[in-house]
């Protein structure tokens, strides 16, 4: 899948190329005898056309993989409740009280179980990154006050995994760390 994507964006890149080249070398200096387009604007219609139409297939092709369709027709087996507080997450199997925000001390799930996060932050912005054991984020969405996201997953791989947050929260940003564990 993440080639078929480059290949489209390699492909892209291609005809953007080609497009601007062409228009660079028809805008060179023209003589005394050019007197430019004989329709610009139908020359620009049909340009700005085809454009729409790429840009169109390129949408239609890439939104609907995106990770807020993964498992959308799944109901979750599991639901984990997150909250994201300066410098902290805290993970919960019951959704967590605002004023005494208390979690488990370890997380665990099931191998290839679909899971539902349920993220919130109880101050400022915040992101909420799971990184597997070799350190690749693997899912991710953010983590905002007065707001839960939800983050559809099912973890392949059984073994430890890391939360980390993707958003510049404070001082404090780099020991805001959490984690999991899959079975």
């Amino acid at each position: 899948m993440q080639q078929s994507i480059l290949m489209l964006f390699l492909g892209l890149l291609a005809i953007s190329t080609i497009v601007f080249t062409y228009v660079y070398q028809s805008s060179q200096k023209a003589t005394d005898l050019d007197r430019g387009m004989a329709n610009p604007l139908k020359s620009r219609f049909w340009f700005l056309l085809i454009l729409f139409v790429i840009l169109g297939i390129f949408a239609s092709v890439t939104i609907p993989k995106s990770p807020y369709y993964f498992y959308a027709d799944e109901t979750p087996s599991r639901v984990v409740h997150v909250a994201a507080k300066q410098f902290a997450f805290v993970l919960s199997n019951n959704a967590i009280d605002p004023k005494n925000p208390v979690g488990e001390n370890a997380i665990e799930l099931l191998e290839n179980e679909l899971v539902e996060f349920r993220v919130t932050s109880f101050d400022v912005n915040h992101g909420f990154a799971i990184y597997n054991k070799a350190g690749q984020l693997i899912a991710q969405t953010q983590a905002m006050p007065g707001y839960v996201n939800k983050l559809r997953w099912k973890f392949s791989e059984p073994g430890a995994y890391s939360i980390l947050c993707l958003e510049y929260c404070g001082m404090a940003h780099q020991i805001m760390r959490s984690s999991f564990t899959v079975k």
